[in-house]
C-alpha cells in the first residue's frame, strides 16, 4: 500500500532484540533489566558488529550484571586518560616488575589515546595506531604485540567494570614474531667480564649469571629464601603471583658468595633482610664489557648467558624452562638454536666417525 513505511528489520540475540529502521540506520538494542525496558543505539550499521555487541549485552544480562550496562551510560564521557588512572589504581593482576616494565608503554598509549572518550576508541583506531608504530617508526613485531596485549588487558577490564560495552582490541590479531637467538656470553667471555667488574657489581653479576634470576627477583630476595642446608635459592612471585615459587640449586660459586654475604650480615650492626647489596650496575657492566672487548653488556644478558650455558651442556629445555621460571616453552625454544661452534664440533664428530 502506497505511503506505508517499510517494516523494521529485527533479529533476536539471546535476551536482546536488534532493530534497524532502515538499511542505512544504526542498529538499536532493546532488552529488559530489573529496572525496566532499555533501548540504546549501538551506533553501527554493520549487522555482524551489531550482533557481536548484542551478544555481549545478552551475556551481561544472563550473568545478572545489568548494573554494568547502566554503568556504561553513566560513563559515556570517560576518557582513556581517566580510565588509565582507574586501571593503575585497581588492576591487581600485574606484578611489580610488569608495572615497571610497562611504564614507558603505558605512557605512549596515554599520549595517543588519552583525550579520547573510552567508548569512542574503535578497532580501526587501534589497528591504525599499531600499523603506524610498526611501519613508520620501525617498532618490532614483538614490541607491537606488547602494546596490543596491554590494550587487550585494559579494555577487558573496562568491559568488566562497566565503562564500555565491548572490547575494540579483541578482533586485532597479534603479529608473527621472528625467533631471535638471545644475546649471551660464552664461558670465557663471562669470566673475562667478571674480572673487569668492581667487587659489588661482580657479586650481582655472578649471582645473575649462575642463577638466571630476573633483576626484580634478585632485588627482593630475602635471607629466608636462602636454604643453605639444601643449597637451594627459593624464588618467590610478586604481587598477585606471590603464592608461586621455584627453586634454583646453588652453584659452588653462588654458595660461597652467599656464605660470605651471610657472615657479613651477621657481623653488621644493622641486620639486613635483603640478600644482595643491591645497586644499579648498568654503567659498571657497560664499562667492563668495553674493557673486555665485548661491547655493550646489560644485566638481562647474564640471564640469557645462564640459559645458554645450560643448553651448551646438554640440559633439556624443560628443565631450563623451570629454572628460568617461564610459563611456556615458547620463550625457552629460543635457546634451542645451537651456537656456530657447536655446529662445527658436530661436523668434526661426523668427520671423525668417517675416518677423516
Amino acid at each position: 500500500m502506497a505511503g506505508r513505511k517499510a517494516a523494521a528489520t529485527v533479529h533476536v540475540i539471546g535476551q536482546v532484540r536488534l532493530r534497524q529502521r532502515g538499511p542505512k540506520s544504526a542498529w538499536h538494542a532493546r532488552y529488559m533489566t530489573p529496572a525496566g525496558r532499555k533501548e540504546e543505539s549501538l551506533k553501527v550499521t554493520n549487522l555482524k558488529v551489531a550482533m557481536r555487541k548484542a551478544r555481549q549485552i545478552s551475556d551481561l544480562l544472563e550473568r545478572g550484571e545489568f548494573v554494568t550496562i547502566e554503568s556504561r551510560h553513566a560513563h559515556k564521557k570517560m576518557t582513556f586518560a581517566v580510565f588509565m588512572d582507574e586501571f593503575r589504581a585497581n588492576y591487581a593482576n600485574w606484578g611489580e616488575s610488569t608495572w615497571k616494565g610497562n611504564e614507558g608503554l603505558l605512557k605512549k598509549l596515554l599520549d595517543e589515546f588519552g583525550p579520547l572518550p573510552l567508548n569512542s576508541i574503535t578497532t580501526h583506531h587501534i589497528e591504525t595506531y599499531l600499523a603506524r608504530r610498526r611501519d613508520q617508526e620501525g617498532v618490532a613485531s614483538a614490541t607491537t604485540n606488547r602494546y596490543l596485549a596491554a590494550l587487550k588487558t585494559m579494555f577487558k577490564m573496562a568491559v568488566r567494570w562497566g565503562y564500555v560495552g565491548h572490547n575494540p582490541s579483541e578482533p586485532v590479531k597479534t603479529l608473527k614474531e621472528e625467533s631471535e637467538i638471545p644475546e649471551a656470553l660464552t664461558q670465557e667471555q663471562l669470566e673475562h667480564l667478571l674480572s673487569e667488574l668492581p667487587a659489588n657489581a661482580r657479586t650481582i653479576a655472578v649471582f645473575a649469571a649462575d642463577t638466571g634470576m630476573r633483576r626484580s627477583e634478585m632485588e627482593r630476595l630475602q635471607w629466608s629464601d636462602i636454604k643453605f642446608h639444601d643449597r637451594m635459592v627459593v624464588v618467590r612471585g610478586a604481587g598477585a603471583k606471590n603464592d608461586e615459587f621455584r627453586v634454583i640449586p646453588m652453584t659452588h660459586r653462588v654458595y660461597e658468595l652467599l656464605q660470605a654475604l651471610h657472615q657479613q650480615n651477621r657481623e653488621a650492626k644493622v641486620k639486613r633482610t635483603q640478600v644482595l647489596p643491591w645497586q644499579d650496575i648498568k654503567k659498571s657492566l657497560h664499562n667492563a664489557g668495553i674493557r673486555a672487548g665485548l661491547g655493550h653488556v646489560h644485566l638481562h644478558m647474564l640471564r640469557h648467558t645462564f640459559a645458554t650455558r645450560l643448553r651448551d651442556r646438554g640440559v633439556p629445555l624443560d628443565r631450563i624452562k623451570e629454572l628460568l621460571g617461564h610459563k611456556s616453552m615458547q620463550m625457552v625454544l629460543r635457546y634451542a638454536k645451537a651456537r656456530p661452534e657447536q655446529l662445527i664440533d658436530a661436523i668434526a664428530a661426523l668427520d671423525s666417525s668417517n675416518g677423516g
